[in-house]
């Protein structure tokens, strides 16, 4: 039953370079012909040595392998039928032949071979006599000795060769690439991006046009003894279209340009981002005049602040050595260098300085002209009924970035084709938008009747109030099943333009709504839920910011509490303390509730003052389950929007 707030989530960034751009890593350090020839011998070892290995085991009993003393018991047995002798160093002799086992010994009748190596005597020889034994005499040849002798050790060295010399040797050249640049140059295609498809961010085009500019027609700026900018930053919150401007530069520009992330330059081993940040450069002015941009740059350009532990890393040389690069002793013109961040507070200050990246191309959210443009760029490749007004969608969604507009076009799209229509309409876009904003209606969330009544009756209080409050944002719509991550209901409000600053009045409105959930429980049921946790949430953080922040405290006065409200920086700010004393931190905390209670009060007064719309009100979210703040204002008797505050 949390109060959804106007802040929009921070979306994803916008989508990364197209592939298709030509390779200049160098070959790969193992090559397709070679991973294919490895492959070609592994499995063919792997599959002869398994058809060995199955025929063996199909091919009936193994040879018996017998000493000299069993040899001459069988032969006295009577068991071996045929002996082939074959003479061996000394008196040694290899038998081998054929034998049988009798079934009343346990035996099949089927001949069997055996092996033996034994020491030939006369009574050996003797004993075969005797028994009748078929002899046969053999002399092996000197090569076939030698070769049974080597052959295996040949096999295993073969093997060993096609199966790690191979590779060692590719390794070795792999080696050899491994500190190569990972940057492919961009190469534009007939579905490139220009400055076109870029809407919503006038300023930013027209600062990296002149950097195009320049490259087209660099003597038109050097007869004015102007200099070419090193390089330029573009920051901003993420889906502000920060990739999308460089993919913008890369269709519009006739010169190479070079794209790499900044992740592509840190690696485990010591000494390879370094070595990659030097070969790009050199790729790079090797293709003179150029542009080069690097994404997401804080992976490699975080200040060198030695922080928890101290120690030099890898990723502080691989600054180092771009600093170089971008700036240093050998430096020439004509690389131009575009990065983007949406974290410029982290980057270390040597690399933000004039002569490496000399301009910061800001691209914030964009005002209600700057979304009605990016619409309409987005609405194009969608089908749309003639009756659809972009304005409205374009004025109702203050503090969307690009690509939440983007997304929210796709979202009606789908909601259209769900719902087999021809085209997206007004209601498939405004479901859009709510559902970008809010998240989707989660109606397979079955509520009990008694938390039905207490949803109902928490959000018609939050609604009532915010009708009454003047000064609060415009109610849209109340609503008892879960959206998002509300888990119950939801009162949603939509400012009617876009707003860069806050009155105190304002804000004291906003926490009158967000208390409207808390005292219209506790009037009703006279007990409170969990419910009202995140309105708790919310005020406590929004009265603290007016005491600590806005200077909107007379007993406090004009004095910012605590220095930092960004991210903490692990080794910058770890370990900073609060600027302000146990005392001041106490009449903080007073200040603070005393601002919610005074909230409190003031919603308590409007409910007791409209009891009545309050249970219509309920009883309506719990028959209808959602309602716009046009039914609201009908079924309460309200016939226009301003409405007396209490």
């Amino acid at each position: 039953m949390e109060k959804k707030r106007d802040d929009s989530n921070d979306s994803k960034r916008g989508d990364d370079f197209e592939s298709g751009g030509a390779d200049l890593r160098g070959p790969s350090p193992t090559g397709g012909g070679s991973k294919l020839q490895v492959a070609v011998v592994v499995w063919l070892v792997l599959f002869v040595g398994f058809g060995l290995l199955f025929i063996l085991s199909k091919s009936g009993h193994p040879v018996a392998k017998w000493n000299q003393s069993k040899f001459e018991s069988e032969l006295e047995s009577g068991h071996i039928e045929s002996v082939t002798l074959t003479p061996l160093a000394g008196n040694a002799t290899l038998a081998e032949g054929v034998y049988k086992l009798a079934p009343e010994n346990g035996g099949d009748d089927l001949k069997r071979k055996f092996r033996a190596r034994v020491d030939f005597t006369d009574r050996l020889d003797a004993l075969i006599s005797k028994y009748g034994v078929e002899r046969n005499v053999e002399t092996p040849s000197r090569w076939v000795e030698v070769l049974t002798t080597v052959l295996p050790f040949l096999i295993i060295v073969g093997v060993i060769y096609f199966l790690f010399a191979r590779q060692m040797k590719m390794a070795g050249k792999g080696a050899m690439q491994f500190g190569k640049s990972r940057a492919r140059m961009f190469t534009p295609d007939k579905k490139r991006v220009t400055f076109d498809d870029v809407a919503g961010a006038e300023e930013a085009k027209e600062e990296t046009m002149e950097l195009i500019d320049y490259l087209k027609d660099p003597l038109k700026f050097k007869l004015l003894g102007g200099k070419i900018p090193k390089g330029a930053l573009l920051t901003g919150p993420p889906g502000t279209g920060k990739t999308l401007i460089a993919k913008a530069i890369a269709g519009e520009a006739e010169v190479p340009f070079f794209t790499i992330s900044g992740s592509d330059f840190v690696e485990m081993f010591v000494g390879v981002g370094a070595s990659r940040v030097r070969d790009m450069f050199e790729q790079a002015r090797s293709h003179a005049p150029c542009l080069l941009f690097i994404d997401e740059i804080d992976a490699v350009g975080r200040s060198r602040f030695s922080g928890i532990g101290g120690g030099h890393d890898e990723r502080e040389q691989t600054l180092n050595a771009l600093l170089v690069e971008m700036d240093g002793m050998e430096t020439q013109e004509g690389v131009i260098i575009l990065a983007a961040t949406n974290r410029p507070d982290v980057l270390d200050p040597a690399l933000m300085r004039p002569g490496r990246l000399d301009r910061q191309i800001v691209l914030d959210l964009p005002d209600i002209r700057g979304r009605r443009a990016i619409l309409d760029v987005h609405a194009k490749r969608i089908k749309l009924v003639e009756s659809v007004n972009l304005d409205v969608i374009a004025k109702s969604t203050p503090g969307f970035s690009g690509a939440d507009l983007a997304n929210l076009i796709n979202e009606a799209a789908l909601l259209a084709a769900r719902n087999d229509k021809a085209a997206a309409d007004m209601d498939d876009l405004e479901e859009a938008r709510d559902k970008v904003r809010w998240g989707r209606e989660r109606r397979s969330r079955k509520l009990s009747e008694t938390d039905r009544k207490v949803t109902a009756t928490h959000e018609a209080g939050h609604a009532l109030v915010a009708l009454n409050c003047p000064e609060a944002m415009p109610l849209h719509k109340v609503t008892i099943i879960p959206r998002g991550m509300a888990y119950l209901g939801a009162t949603m409000s939509l400012p009617e333009e876009d707003k860069y600053t806050k009155k105190k009045s304002e804000f004291l409105d906003e926490l009158a709504v967000l208390m409207g959930g808390r005292c219209a429980e506790k009037m009703v049921f006279g007990e409170v839920t969990s419910g009202a946790a995140g309105d708790i949430q919310h005020a406590t953080r929004i009265s603290r910011d007016m005491v600590c922040v806005y200077g909107m405290s007379e007993k406090l006065g004009l004095v910012q509490y605590g220095s930092r409200n960004e991210h903490i920086y692990v080794g910058r700010d770890i370990t900073k303390t609060e600027d302000y004393s146990e005392e001041t931190a106490r009449e903080i905390d007073l200040e603070v509730k005393s601002i919610i209670d005074d909230a409190f009060k003031r919603a308590n007064a409007i409910l007791k003052a409209n009891k009545k719309g309050l249970d219509m009100l309920a009883e309506a979210l719990l028959e209808r389950e959602t309602l716009d703040v046009k039914e609201i204002k009908t079924l309460l008797g309200y016939d226009a929007p301003e409405l007396a505050g209490v």
